[in-house]
């Protein structure tokens, strides 16, 4: 590191250097609502569920070089002002830190939220959407505006220097962390429920190869580019069909009426009604 801390954090272009402070305020100020949210929730539902979806981001920051290097980003020249560190031929700077939370935790409590509160499984598939287009669109500003970062080697579906599958196969990870968190909520309470911060930190890792791996293996195989872009489609059909499998664990929303039913994604809806004019089996 340069003696002079300010020339080590200024290195990069005029550009880089606006979007590196625009990630750390916007991150910053994300991450505080988020911390103050969750500790009203823990206080008023008794959930801790944002506050270990906060933590399991911090864990997750450190399992991104894997996933950079699974998927051809690479931060360009003079971006990475101060890294926090290198795995895999990659600097992590020490500015994805201050993305990490909000976007983990937003996009995970949006889901965990759609199982705990019974809403129509077709929320997720907003969430999924309106996130990958949100993506989308700041990974586009971040490449060519910020000049932050870019993805090299053969990618595929790509459209002015962004492949097209990732922003999906990336806000699709923190949905699973979230349903994880909803599907084990009810047996694991208080400091036991840290026993999912390993999984859910290492998930994340593991989300992305689970709906991503077709893409993953194209890119770096000697296919032609047609295949690969074939690939990158199946990619995303899979993906698809992974979240059509979470929406049929979204419980029904009728059963949160029934004061007797459980309150467990997957849960049956409770005991059926008894019709007035059938009879009663003996018990």
């Amino acid at each position: 590191m340069h003696p002079d801390l300010t020339v080590d954090i200024l290195i990069g272009t005029t550009r880089q250097n606006t979007g590196n402070l625009a990630v750390a305020v916007l991150g910053l100020t994300a991450t505080a609502y988020l911390i103050v949210r969750a500790e009203k929730e823990r206080r008023r539902k008794g959930s801790a569920a944002l506050w270990l979806l906060l933590a399991a981001s911090v864990v997750t920051c450190l399992a991104d070089a894997g996933a950079r290097m699974l998927i051809g980003l690479q931060a360009d020249p003079g971006a990475n002002s101060l890294v926090m560190y290198r795995a895999f031929g990659i600097d992590m700077a020490i500015w994805m830190a201050f993305a990490f939370p909000p976007y983990v935790g937003f996009i995970g409590y949006t889901t965990y939220l759609v199982y705990r509160e019974r809403r129509a499984p077709r929320t997720l598939w907003t969430i999924l959407v309106v996130s990958a287009v949100a993506d989308t669109v700041g990974e586009y500003i971040m490449i060519h505006a910020g000049q932050l970062y870019s993805y090299t080697g053969r990618q595929p579906l790509e459209l002015f220097g962004l492949p097209l599958v990732w922003p999906w196969v990336i806000v699709a990870a923190p949905m699973l962390m979230g349903a994880l968190t909803a599907l084990f909520a009810d047996q694991l309470r208080g400091l036991r429920s840290l026993l999912l911060l390993p999984l859910l930190g290492s998930g994340y890792l593991a989300c992305l190869s689970a709906v991503g791996w077709p893409g993953m293996v194209a890119r770096a195989t000697a296919v032609d580019q047609l295949t690969l872009d074939l690939l990158g489609l199946v990619t995303l059909g899979g993906l698809l069909a992974t979240l059509h499998l979470m929406t049929l664990l979204v419980p029904d929303a009728a059963s949160s009426l029934d004061p007797a039913a459980p309150h467990t994604p997957g849960a049956p809806a409770g005991p059926p009604t008894h019709h007035p004019d059938q009879p009663r089996h003996p018990i």
